[in-house]
């Protein structure tokens, strides 16, 4: 059974002009400690679909309309809210993205990192805890710092500080939501290691929500591509990254800046992505896609298992290896 499991999830938003569908039917899976990489473009629907997890999106204006989120086996949107607060910070904690803006400025770090334990792990809220959380996350001097208040740290070292106060839970699953955004590139492979050597340590799943593929490639096990609220692929990351199959997928990689072959321009996909309730008909990629055909535009295509992986484009070659040109 896997750890995290949801089946056809939907979920609604209510605006002044109707109700409009942001997540349409999406499943994953993540494995116990297993890393999954979630990709693709902003409003595409990852942080939506993460939020939803631990059912954290306000309703309204937001509505679960249907689907199932499976966690350790436990239904998240049957359960009441004295459970779902046991879940939450429990079985799940998040890493949300601007540290800045998630830590409470009027708080030291000591107290935010211990609030977590007082809450999940009562017996281990204690000073020496709190300090050894912020010293295994990297953080020096951590007895001084655990009395600064986040502005009075660098920003690498408030997402160590939203690393210790996520993990001193001890959960099962990690969302790490763009958990290296504006940081450069040497504290970005500083928390690299950091979540590898305590995903070993504490035997925990993480849920990488990003659209840097280079990050994907660099920890995670498995990658699910996002469009428009729906899944467009989803495999082994080496398979995928190597044999992208959906035009989609082939389009992002072809825009990532590459040593062995630099280019005066970068390839860029045209347009942007549709929002809900302005989804085009037939494939939601159609309108930006160079392969598209007239049947593209006529009907949705089903997301069909093609060995390892699961693609939504009926024009995929079978081994992934290049993807057919219109005839």
């Amino acid at each position: 059974m896997a750890l995290l499991d949801i089946r056809d999830l939907s979920v609604d938003f209510t605006r002044d002009d109707g109700r409009v569908r942001a997540i349409d039917r999406v499943s994953l899976r993540v494995e116990a400690n297993e890393v999954v990489g979630l990709v693709g473009e902003s409003g595409s629907g990852k942080t939506v679909t993460a939020l939803s997890i631990a059912r954290l999106l306000p309703c309204p204006p937001a509505r679960y309309a249907g689907g199932e989120i499976e966690l350790d086996g436990e239904d998240v949107l049957k359960v009441g809210t004295k459970r779902l607060s046991q879940l939450r910070g429990g079985q799940i904690s998040y890493m949300f993205q601007e540290p800045a803006t998630s830590l409470n400025p009027v708080h030291r770090v000591g107290v935010q990192v211990r609030e977590m334990l007082r809450r999940h792990r009562p017996a281990l809220a204690t000073d020496r805890e709190v300090v050894d959380w912020l010293r295994r996350v990297g953080i020096p001097a951590p007895e001084k710092r655990a009395r600064d208040f986040p502005h009075q740290l660098s920003g690498g070292m408030q997402q160590r500080v939203m690393i210790a106060m996520a993990l001193a839970s001890r959960p099962r699953l990690l969302v790490a939501d763009e958990p290296t955004t504006a940081l450069d590139v040497t504290i970005q492979a500083a928390i690299l290691e950091l979540l590898r050597e305590l995903r070993a340590e504490l035997g925990m799943s993480i849920l990488l929500i990003t659209h840097n593929l280079g990050l994907v490639a660099e920890i995670a096990d498995r990658m699910i591509v996002m469009y428009a609220g729906q899944v467009v692929e989803e495999g082994p990351v080496d398979d995928v990254l190597d044999h992208p199959a959906h035009p989609y997928t082939r389009a992002l990689l072809e825009s990532m800046p590459r040593l062995e072959a630099p280019r005066d321009r970068l390839a860029a996909i045209e347009g942007s992505v549709p929002t809900p309730g302005h989804w085009p008909t037939g494939c939601r990629f159609a309108p930006r896609c160079a392969l598209a055909r007239a049947e593209c535009r006529r009907a949705m295509p089903p997301l069909e298992r093609m060995g390892k992986r699961t693609v939504r484009c009926p024009w995929a070659p079978p081994t992934g290896a290049k993807i057919r040109e219109p005839a």
